[in-house]
């Protein structure tokens, strides 16, 4: 077990105009998924939980991923998180349209089983976007290319080929954690890309505090670490949750932006908004916060990362403790 992240570009061309959401990860993830299970599923049950092949097939360790009986966490996890976030254009003022000939991109980021899930994952991308998606748009899809935070960067399908190539350029979960200042840091920025749904016991969070954003960041990363680790993570969360509670919000433009999607398994319409904009927190040294808000940049942080919510880009800076707004 290893947490080993590859982000996924996919690029291709408008082949039938239409419409899309405004936002519109929930319809890329649902058309994902529908695909990949057709794809797949040999035994065509209605679920996967009683299927003798729910650990090796690929949908449901993409997509219901299950603790294997010797997992050495497996009592701690009532369900593994899915090893994957997609990332997709913030929510516009309205539906999204597209013509002909228009290019549509959108990255996947994964950090298990990559190489052995790619061939199936661009294949099932390939047939949903040629099916349609959202209202009319085709898309055919012209190539993947793997990157990494380091500048790698490899062609791994090119739709004239036919081929995908196996071998990915990774990032250590390591590597991430170590993205951290050497430097005293007294101030950080987080800019919420896309609406961050966070929800603590049952509280949604409205504006975003950093004691709130540093709570559900640890769970998070504790989750995945159980989970794809199988060990507890390398910082104290509990410290940091406590360290978390005198730091400051000084300034900041934050919104809420209230979207829905329809859930074929619940068969009706669910919320699914967030915050989005920006924050300033100031504290006396928050470096020791950087190693697991970096990781948050890369895994999204609060709910519905496979959808898209909660991108978030965090900048760290010291001006000797004192911020100035000079707004």
């Amino acid at each position: 077990m290893a947490l080993e992240f590859v982000w996924l570009r996919f690029e291709g061309r408008v082949t039938e105009g239409g419409q899309l959401p405004r936002f519109f990860g929930p319809t890329l993830r649902g058309a994902l998924g529908l695909s990949l299970r057709k794809l797949v599923c040999v035994t065509h049950l209605p679920e996967c939980s009683p299927c003798l092949l729910r650990f090796q097939c690929p949908y449901p360790r993409f997509f219901e991923p299950f603790a294997p009986p010797d997992h050495p966490l497996a009592l701690r996890l009532r369900q593994m998180p899915r090893p994957f976030a997609l990332q997709v254009p913030p929510p516009s003022d309205a539906p999204v349209e597209f013509s002909v000939g228009a290019p549509f991109s959108f990255r996947l980021v994964v950090w298990q089983h990559a190489e052995t899930l790619l061939p199936y994952l661009v294949l099932a991308f390939r047939q949903a976007l040629e099916r349609g998606i959202g209202k009319g748009v085709k898309v055919g899809l012209k190539r993947v290319i793997a990157e990494t935070p380091k500048g790698e960067a490899r062609e791994v399908y090119r739709a004239e080929e036919g081929i995908v190539q196996m071998k990915l350029p990774t990032c250590s979960v390591a590597e991430i954690l170590a993205g951290g200042e050497k430097s005293p840091v007294s101030l950080l920025t987080v800019h919420f890309l896309t609406p961050v749904r966070i929800d603590l016991s049952g509280k949604l969070q409205n504006p975003v505090g950093f004691e709130g954003l540093i709570k559900a960041a640890n769970e998070r990363g504790r989750a995945l670490f159980w989970a794809y680790e199988g060990v507890e993570p390398p910082w104290d969360g509990k410290g940091l949750v406590m360290a978390a509670k005198e730091v400051r919000m000084v300034a900041g433009e934050q919104r809420w932006v209230e979207m829905a999607r329809f859930s074929r398994r619940q068969g009706e319409r669910m919320k699914m908004g967030g915050v989005m904009g920006w924050a300033v927190y100031e504290g006396k040294d928050l470096a020791a916060f950087l190693p697991l808000l970096r990781m948050m940049e890369v895994v999204h942080v609060g709910k519905l990362a496979t959808m898209g919510l909660g991108q978030i880009a965090v900048e760290a800076s010291d001006d000797g403790g004192h911020f100035r707004n000079c707004s």
